[in-house]
């Protein structure tokens, strides 16, 4: 078989489905265990957070200082864009092929403390609506950055 390291899907004949696999990303960041923090004590911000404003995020790129919301694309992606076409096919139960895409992080807030349905209780009309507008001008295809 092919050296699949990158992302591909792979023919599961059992179901007659493909799966996607992302054997790439096993090269993603992780801080270890977390813990849960209380929701009374979750810092607004955090300077080793890579989604936070102004902090330096994976790829050594520098979030900007944004106050609404933020989109850029995943660091880690479980699909890269511009991916070579390949196939491979040794019998029916195993058939595998590229797959390639791009893959984005929408930051709705820039308050690390907060959840969504947190911060919705504090937006306005006018920024409900914009925080909607980016979400499906991503869902679209528009370009949201």
């Amino acid at each position: 078989m092919p050296d699949f390291d990158q992302p591909h899907r792979r023919f599961n004949p059992l179901t007659g489905e493909w799966v996607l696999v992302f054997p790439h990303r096993i090269k993603r960041p992780w801080h270890g265990k977390t813990e849960e923090t209380d929701p009374q004590k979750r810092p607004s911000y955090l300077p080793d957070c890579y989604l936070c404003p102004g902090n330096k995020r994976a790829n050594g790129e520098i979030n900007p200082d944004y106050r609404f919301t933020y989109v850029f694309n995943n660091d880690f992606a479980a699909l890269l864009p511009g991916q070579e076409s390949r196939q491979f096919q040794e019998h029916d139960f195993l058939k595998a092929e590229s797959v390639d895409g791009t893959c984005r992080v929408l930051c709705f807030s820039p308050r690390h403390d907060l959840t969504l349905a947190e911060a919705q209780r504090d937006f306005t009309a006018e920024q409900a609506a914009r925080r909607l507008q980016t979400l499906s001008d991503m869902h679209f295809g528009a370009e949201v950055f």
